[in-house]
């Protein structure tokens, strides 16, 4: 039987690193600088959806409207360098570099779709040494539109030049899971908890097995390469 699935492209926070430390330091240091207090819940319920709709909603939250707008692009800024700063802090989540490597030996097209910023994304690919698994490699600062919006996974296809129905996106969030659903496109959730938790990773959990999605464990990453080859499990 031929192969469904041609590509394999992956969010990257809290599915292939565990970056929540360094996001939620560089995010209250950075909201502090504005006189502005986060606790580490507060922001967690906030991943997902970009640098600026964090920083925006914090800022608007505590300032008011017209002095977010006023502010909003120094706090991205300040943001996005701090966590720079920290990503060598980054750690690449146990078995991950086993499935790239699967992935690539199987012949799988591979790249990153994540709303982290660019630098950021691309220092901790290389500060883990698996930068050169990836042929695309795209971020916040490459679309108009942050997930669960499909330009990004539009975009990545695209450049890797594979059909949305035959690329298989992984993800750790609702936005994943709405940004994949939104194109058409086959989803696995990595379940790995370190960004999305409590009622809303159970619900997450849920809604994924529902619409017929394969969840995998944090301990468990390596099974997504069977998972590509076998796209559609029978």
């Amino acid at each position: 039987m031929s192969r469904q699935i041609d590509a394999v492209i992956f969010d990257l926070d809290g599915t292939l690193v565990d970056s929540q430390p360094a996001v939620l330091k560089a995010t209250k240091e950075g909201l502090a600088r504005f006189g502005v207090t986060a606790s580490d819940d507060e922001v967690r319920e906030r991943f997902g959806g970009g640098s600026r709709n964090i920083m925006s909603y914090f800022l608007v939250r505590d300032l008011g409207e017209a002095k977010a707008d006023e502010h909003i692009d120094e706090a991205v800024v300040a943001k996005n360098t701090l966590q720079t700063e920290y990503s060598t802090e980054v750690a690449i989540l146990p078995g991950v570099e086993a499935l790239l490597g699967q992935l690539k030996q199987d012949g799988f097209k591979i790249a990153i779709a994540t709303m982290g910023a660019g630098d950021v994304a691309r220092r901790v690919l290389s500060h883990n040494r698996v930068d050169s698994y990836f042929e695309v490699v795209l971020t916040a600062d490459d679309v108009t539109n942050p997930k669960p919006d499909p330009e990004i996974l539009e975009k990545a296809t695209s450049q890797l030049g594979v059909q949305a129905s035959r690329s298989l996106y992984v993800g750790d969030s609702t936005h994943d899971l709405g940004a994949a659903k939104a194109v058409g496109m086959p989803f696995v959730l990595a379940d790995t908890g370190l960004f999305v938790d409590g009622a809303r990773r159970i619900d997450l959990r849920e809604n994924a097995q529902k619409l017929g999605y394969p969840v995998v464990a944090i301990d468990d990453l390596e099974s997504i390469a069977e998972i590509a080859k076998g796209y559609p499990s029978s």
